[in-house]
């Protein structure tokens, strides 16, 4: 009989054997990626990392002689040894569709372990014709054909910067983090090469770790023997100064990384140092440009850094600032290596939309186009790019559930007539406000900023917390996004009013700064106990300030409060929550919207990075449309020094009862969209559909899918089948509420409209059902079989399969397996118990 080979038996029996044959016998010449994804579920509401190991694609690499470190130039998929070879390079290919070079490598192999098929990434070429596996180049003849179709010169010096070993500090990084340094090293060498200015721009996903990828990046460049002059790290907010100053600091030796801010004696305080961190601000160039668009002559980067003063500058966050911000210091070192980090470099374009809140939305993606077309202008499009769902598949990122929510006052407008009679008062002073300094009228999207309804504040403060402590308790670290300063006050007023009533009905003293305002205006020193501390500070209320630069990796739920429209700010905002948390156990994360603002996730993406070849669209900035929003946004002339009145912002009791309805619960999937991979809000019910349809072409009937399910090997191939296709059922028992079913009765219910039984329903049912067979058999091996029900009722299907099962006391006491002898084959007895028990 012809034993079929599954992907791993293919890997072990037939690829590895020949890879090993052909000089591949060495750890670092064959490397496998990534630990496994994670998924929104688990019995803490935490999530989980998913069982299992991650990507499992071969990496191969070559290593010239006298050269440091190897070099990853190719990737292997593998697949069923009777699948066709072809269908491995569709897949490969697909990693290299829209902004992701996953590996960035040039060749891509596709193997069933018989024959294979290969692709050449840079020139889009495939190979002459699928060949046999034993004709798969020899690790000679890959280093060979590297070296000859890249045209590197191993005798340039800057060559050297494609084999440096990373910093000791991050000598392990992850695999992205090594691709996004290989991309930028491949395009300033072609820059070079070709004498063109070496600029390139990376895109990773907030959370991805941009500022160690910028750590080891300089420190390769410093061993290549590339830093005769200073590098420059260049950011726009003192919280990402100090952690570059952190993080870049520990890559190199102390006293070789310092922050630059004046000294006694109009010194510099970086002056002797390999690598200089700055702001705009200390560098002075945060104002408005002049009529050149330089800073002024005498600016601290004028007085202490002359002409081409750096051999690298790197942008961090460049997506932020508008050109005439960070162009004085590139213009003034145009020999430096120049780059641009950004998590949303794209350019963002809006679907169409229709209703009040069009116009807005038109106009920010306007805007960010805008600053978009100068970052791609000066740039490039991006080398590389690694979005938010890969860093999600891959384990690195937090998963998100998005609840969407609308208050019930949200469908009126109120006119300058219905002010007055309800009788409108001044959110700060409390006096009447004539009728002339009333807007014509007040829709949606200018509740709570241009008109605060305190009803509305309650209702949705109120449901948030009702929330929270259905889903895990309120003392949860969460960043609420208001609309202004005078919002977030409010806000945070609430929610710490109905955190003290909640502790005085649990008898619980209250933790210090429950809720708390974090904006320009202060609040900023709370963010460090935030960060560290499980006994207080749990809320904050922001407008902008906590949109970027801000890593709380507890943080369990990100809540808008506020309309938007720029899609690049609502990424930014998003990604606050993405950062995993191991020791807390955090591997997701909730986004309540009260607003609509996820709509934003159905904004098209692009830009697609392919090293150089023309794309559809460019580069994503500004946050809100140009520059730094500033946090308190629509309170502008309340500061110290300002002469003109603030703005009149209307407060109005409505006295309507004012609810929170759930519009529904979506999960974040990857779609091809018009050609185009982006992400989408999908709403749950149709994910659920999709997912259904997809085990309903593997098993036609309950019959067929109960023996499908039975069968340990089998089972997991369908839910990996799930799993690639961006499907996790563990996700949708979650959030359908079916935390007690195992993930049979989903399928079961779902897909074949069979009653759905609770574990531990279905376990009685079982018992209850085979009580006369379980009677007729010997005591020992009664009480086994009675196990498996026992079992399945506390941990499911997968309680089953573990190896554990055999260790539970009463099971290892009555024999284990061997107390199921005299039923026959061990497996064909188990096999059948699970039948039964599935069939109850």
């Amino acid at each position: 009989m012809t034993t079929r080979s599954n992907e791993a038996e293919t890997r072990l029996w037939l690829i590895d054997p020949v890879l090993r044959s052909k000089g591949y016998d060495e750890r670092w010449k064959m490397r496998l990626e990534t630990p496994a994804p994670v998924e929104p579920t688990t019995d803490d509401l935490k999530g989980r990392r998913r069982s299992g190991k991650g990507r499992t694609d071969y990496l191969l690499c070559i290593h010239p002689p006298g050269l440091p470190e190897p070099l990853p130039v190719g990737v292997i998929e593998a697949k069923d040894e009777h699948a066709d070879p072809l269908k491995g390079m569709q897949q490969a290919k697909g990693y290299y569709a829209g902004a992701l070079q996953r590996h960035a490598v040039r060749y891509l192999f596709s193997t069933n372990g018989h024959r294979y098929a290969e692709f050449d990434r840079v020139t889009q070429q495939p190979g002459d014709a699928v060949r046999p596996l034993s004709e798969f180049p020899t690790h000679a003849e890959l280093t060979a054909r590297y070296l000859r179709d890249s045209g590197v010169d191993l005798s340039r010096p800057a060559a050297a910067m494609l084999f440096q070993a990373d910093s000791r500090a991050y000598d392990r990084p992850r695999y992205y983090q090594s691709a996004a340094i290989r991309a930028v090293f491949e395009k300033v060498l072609r820059c070079q090469q070709d004498g063109q200015p070496p600029r390139a721009l990376l895109s990773l996903a907030t959370g991805a770790g941009k500022t160690v990828i910028a750590a080891n990046l300089l420190w390769r460049l410093h061993e290549a023997g590339l830093l005769g002059k200073p590098a420059l790290f260049l950011c726009d907010r003192d919280e990402l100064r100090e952690q570059a100053l952190d993080k870049i600091g520990r890559a190199f030796p102390g006293g070789s990384v310092r922050a630059v801010r004046p000294e006694a004696g109009g010194l510099n305080a970086a002056r002797n140092a390999r690598v200089h961190i700055a702001t705009y601000q200390t560098l002075g160039i945060d104002g408005e440009p002049g009529e050149d668009g330089a800073p002024g002559a005498d600016s601290f980067l004028s007085r202490h850094y002359g002409e081409n003063a750096f051999s690298v500058i790197v942008i961090d966050e460049c997506h932020r600032s508008a050109w005439g911000r960070w162009s004085e210091v590139l213009r003034r070192n145009p020999q430096a290596i120049q780059i641009g980090l950004t998590a949303t470099p794209r350019q963002l374009r809006a679907p169409r939309r229709h209703g009040p809140q069009a116009p807005d939305i038109e106009a920010a993606a306007a805007e960010d186009e805008r600053i978009s077309a100068n970052n791609i202008a000066y740039f490039g499009e991006p080398v590389y790019a690694y979005t938010l769902i890969q860093a999600q598949e891959d384990g690195y990122l937090a998963a998100c559930e998005i609840v969407r929510l609308k208050p019930s006052i949200d469908g009126r407008t109120f006119t300058r007539e219905d002010i007055e009679t309800l009788g409108a008062i001044d959110a700060r002073t409390g006096a009447v406000i004539p009728a002339e300094e009333l807007k014509p009228a007040y829709g949606a999207r200018q509740f709570d900023d241009d008109l605060i309804l305190p009803e509305r504040i309650e209702a949705m403060c109120a449901d948030l917390f009702a929330r929270l402590c259905a889903s895990g308790g309120p003392e949860q670290k969460v960043i609420i996004f208001c609309t202004r300063d005078l919002h977030a006050d409010r806000v945070a007023l609430q929610m710490q009013r109905l955190y003290v009533d909640w502790c005085a009905q649990q008898g619980r003293r209250p933790k210090d700064s429950y809720a708390f305002k974090c904006t320009a205006s202060g609040g900023a020193e709370l963010l460090g106990p935030m960060r560290s501390s499980g006994e207080r500070c749990f809320i904050a209320c922001t407008v902008d300030l906590l949109a970027t630069g801000v890593d709380i990796e507890r943080l369990n739920a990100v809540v808008f409060f506020r309309s938007l429209a720029s899609g690049i700010l609502f990424y930014q905002m998003v990604g606050r929550g993405t950062r995993l948390d191991e020791p807390t156990r955090k591997f997701k994360f909730w986004l309540y919207d009260y607003t609509g603002v996820t709509d934003l996730f159905g904004t098209e993406f692009l830009t697609v990075a392919r090293n150089g070849r023309k794309t559809l669209g460019g580069d994503g900035g500004g946050e809100g449309g140009g520059g730094p929003a500033g946090d308190g946004a629509g309170d502008a002339g309340t500061g110290d020094g300002e002469h003109r009145p603030p703005p009149v912002v209307p407060e109005l009791v409505t006295g309507e009862a004012v609810g929170v309805e759930l519009v529904g619960r979506f999960i974040l999937q990857s779609r091809e969209v018009d050609g185009v991979r982006r992400d989408v809000a999908v709403p749950l019910e149709e994910y659920r559909r999709g997912m259904v349809a997809r085990v309903l072409a593997e098993a036609a009937t309950l019959a067929d899918f109960r023996g499908l399910w039975v069968e340990a090997k089998r089972r997991r191939a369908l839910v990996e089948h799930l799993l690639g296709a961006h499907y996790s059922p563990e996700a949708v028992r979650e959030l359908v509420q079916m935390d007690d079913f195992d993930t049979f009765d989903l399928f079961a219910h779902d897909g074949y409209a069979a009653p759905a039984l609770r574990r531990r329903e279905r376990a009685d049912a079982f018992l209850a059902q085979q009580s006369p067979w379980l009677a007729a058999q010997p005591d020992k091996t009664a009480i086994v079989l009675r196990g498996f029900a026992h079992q399945f009722a506390a941990g499911g299907t997968e309680a089953l399969e573990s190896p554990e099962f055999w260790r539970v006391p009463e099971i290892a006491r009555a024999g284990g397996l061997k107390a199921l002898a005299g039923l026959g084959k061990g497996v064909e007895v188990v096999k059948d118990v699970k039948m039964r028990l599935f069939g109850a």
